[in-house]
């Protein structure tokens, strides 16, 4: 007796079509013996990448070249550190030939993110014993500055601006939000003030934390440079000689 159990339909291998892979950008890939072959090809170029690079006359690898011999970076340090305290830390490894600190753009508070250019090599890899050193309640970061040739470094990275040829203004950041014109004319009280500029937000109208103040005379100037990092309303007052934005 026949079964009426339905038989299971034969696959047509002949109408089966083999799946392409495609690559990313969806092009079709070359057959798996094609594909080893160019692997076999590629594979010194791949080795070559994967190795260390040295660098010249030493054993360590070429990434060194990546890194500011005399340089190193210190991170989050508190924002109220002031650049004595920032010295005070690392002077101990050498002597420091250049302190940038970095700040915030629109207000000039200091950002907790400073770096040190000793004036030797050895100076600045003593310096990477300062890692996880603790400041107020938080514990500091300090590692190699790395070299980047792609990115230029940002305004607030650099050096403060020198003094321009006639120039009579100072830039004033990190201050209270609540100080007021009459404050910042009884704190530089030895000089002579003509104006001050505050800066204030478009939306809001409350202050942005800095201003300019222009003076009558170069001596009063020097005198309110004299003032940096002098502690006013409770933090550390940044005073750089004003950029002109004239051509």
């Amino acid at each position: 007796m026949a079964s009426d159990e339905p038989k299971p339909a034969k696959k047509d291998k002949k109408n089966k079509r083999k799946k392409v892979k495609k690559d990313k950008w969806g092009q079709p890939l070359p057959p798996e013996s094609e594909e080893r072959e160019a692997e076999e090809l590629l594979e010194p170029v791949k080795t070559a990448a994967a190795e260390p690079e040295t660098a010249p006359g030493s054993g360590a690898g070429r990434g060194e070249d990546s890194y500011e011999a005399n340089k190193v970076v210190a991170s989050g340090m508190p924002y109220s550190t002031t650049e004595e305290e920032i010295r005070e830390m690392f002077e101990q490894c050498g002597p420091i030939f250049q302190l940038q600190l970095s700040r915030f753009p629109d207000s000039g508070n200091f950002r907790g993110l400073a770096f040190i250019t000793f004036e030797s090599e050895s100076a600045a890899i003593s310096a990477l014993s300062l890692d996880g050193t603790k400041m107020g309640d938080r514990f500091v970061r300090v590692e190699k500055c790395r070299v980047d040739q792609k990115r230029k470094r940002k305004a607030e990275f650099l050096a403060d601006p020198e003094k321009a040829k006639g120039c009579l203004s100072a830039y004033i950041g990190n201050l209270s939000w609540n100080v007021t014109e009459d404050d910042i004319i009884e704190c530089f009280n030895t000089s002579k003030i003509s104006s001050v500029r505050f800066a204030f937000d478009k939306i809001t109208g409350k202050s942005r934390g800095f201003c300019h103040v222009d003076f009558e005379d170069d001596e009063s100037l020097e005198k309110a440079i004299q003032k940096n990092q002098t502690e006013f309303h409770g933090r550390p007052m940044k005073i750089a000689y004003a950029v002109s934005n004239r051509s």
